[in-house]
């Protein structure tokens, strides 16, 4: 339970690969320097209590992340084109290849609570 602590990314713990945050009740916004750690893959911070949206990234984060799943949370908002920019099958050398939101519609109708142009999959 808590916020995302902010000293977890950026420089703090340099060789930080994967980051399992998944399923903690963990609430507030994602960090904004979340993007920072350098050699981090796998960033699961799904089913969670998390608002706001993802932060943007600046040119040269996330060189290495491969997977993002920002799922069954109760963010809200457009996911910003630079994390887009990162996908595998964007640019040469992108490596991200799952990205999971909650960007498909309610069944009952409505918008999603996320748009996102660059999803791998899309929950309610």
């Amino acid at each position: 339970t808590g916020t995302i602590p902010p000293r977890i990314f950026g420089q703090n713990i340099p060789g930080l690969r994967i980051l399992y945050l998944n399923g903690n009740e963990l609430s507030g916004p994602v960090p904004e320097n979340y993007g920072q750690s350098p050699r981090l893959k796998d960033l699961w911070m799904n089913d969670n209590v998390l608002t706001g949206m993802l932060p943007i990234i600046a040119e040269g984060e996330f060189l290495f992340l491969e997977e993002l799943l920002i799922n069954n949370n109760e963010m809200t908002g457009e996911v910003d084109d630079s994390l887009c920019l990162i996908r595998n099958d964007t640019i040469p050398g992108g490596n991200l290849g799952v990205f999971h939101a909650d960007c498909q519609p309610p069944t009952g109708g409505g918008a999603p609570q996320i748009v996102c142009s660059c999803c791998t999959a899309c929950f309610v």
